[in-house]
């Protein structure tokens, strides 16, 4: 068992509520405390963590962008402090080049090119696409409580190193 020889176990996959969904169950029969499990944001809202002792462990969405989404925001940070490694994430601000509207209610991450402080949604924001991934190299981040942004708000983004 992966959780007895690490002190992090990260699980991708499996999380949701679907039938072929068994992490929750597995990591409760391993003895891990379920923390949480699922959040407010987009995507990745299925996300899980736990503990068992001092081990940490993380469930991942399935879908490759929500995994990714998640794995920027919440392991490498922590990795990075973990290991006293530079932070490969740094969080700034920057003004949009385009509208972009979303309902209020979850916390949107969008995959963005940030240059000369200005940000630029990208499209295929979807979960499941790694197109988007491979051209951008920030996230813009749109509020739980608003909705979205118009061309030239100054929003928060998150740079990738």
């Amino acid at each position: 068992m992966a959780i007895s020889k690490t002190d992090i176990v990260i699980l991708v996959g499996g999380v949701s509520v679907g039938d072929y969904d068994f992490v929750i169950d597995a990591t409760k029969q391993c003895g891990v405390e379920q923390k949480f499990h699922k959040i407010k944001q987009k995507p990745g809202k299925p996300f899980y963590f736990g503990t068992k002792g001092e081990k940490l462990v993380f469930g991942l969405p399935g879908n490759q962008s929500s995994a990714l989404t998640c794995f920027y925001l919440y392991i490498a940070p922590l990795l990075s402090k973990m290991m006293k490694r530079p932070a490969i994430t740094e969080k700034t601000n920057a003004t949009s080049t385009s509208s972009y509207g979303k309902k209020t209610g979850l916390t949107h991450f969008l995959k963005a090119t940030y240059e000369n402080g200005k940000v630029a949604p990208l499209h295929a924001q979807e979960s499941y696409r790694l197109q988007s991934f491979a051209e951008a190299n920030c996230l813009m981040i749109l509020p739980e409580d608003s909705e979205g942004c118009k061309k030239d708000d100054v929003v928060e983004i998150i740079l990738l190193k």
